[in-house]
């Protein structure tokens, strides 16, 4: 009976060594993946940051030619006190070559912004179509064009009223 209880307890020593054998595969399998998959989750994480390098490379180009695009709108579009003058005596030169009548031309000058302050000139006109339409081209092709904020037209067959705002950037 002694052998069988050697050779019963030799095999559960056995089951068991097998048993924990088992377990530590599974366990060492276990460990493995969880590292496998924090590689992965790392190489997906340099691969996020990569793509948003990639943007801010793309964004930080379009932020070095921003000083050039600024430069370019002040000298196309700011104007001096003195510019702004001639704007004026321009546009009452437009309006009668275009034989408009103009009424209530108006300047708002609003809070500077550092060195740059916005004037929205307003006024009433009345004219054919034709007229306004070459007035307003006219407006547009001068070399520091002062931007139309908004022009609201009404009118006949023979007479159109608009009411006109433009904007103007006088800098020092």
């Amino acid at each position: 009976m002694k052998k069988y209880k050697i050779a019963v307890t030799t095999m559960l020593a056995l089951f068991a060594l097998s048993a924990c054998g088992c377990l530590l595969s599974f366990a060492y399998m276990s460990i493995r993946d969880l590292s496998r998959q924090s590689r992965l989750d790392r190489q997906a994480a340099f691969q996020l940051q990569e793509k948003e390098f990639q943007k801010l490379s793309v964004e930080h180009k379009e932020w070095e030619k921003l000083p050039e695009q600024l430069q370019a709108f002040h000298r196309d579009h700011i104007i001096s006190m003195d510019e702004f003058a001639v704007f004026r005596r321009d546009l009452n030169s437009c309006l009668a070559a275009n034989q408009l009548k103009a009424t209530n031309i108006s300047s708002q000058f609003s809070r500077r912004q550092g060195k740059i302050r916005k004037v929205i000139v307003g006024f009433a006109l009345e004219g054919t179509y034709r007229d306004v339409k070459k007035f307003i081209f006219a407006m547009e092709k001068k070399p520091k064009m002062n931007f139309f904020e908004r022009m609201q037209l009404n009118g006949s067959a023979d007479m159109v009223k608009g009411n006109f705002k433009m904007e103007a950037y006088i800098g020092e």
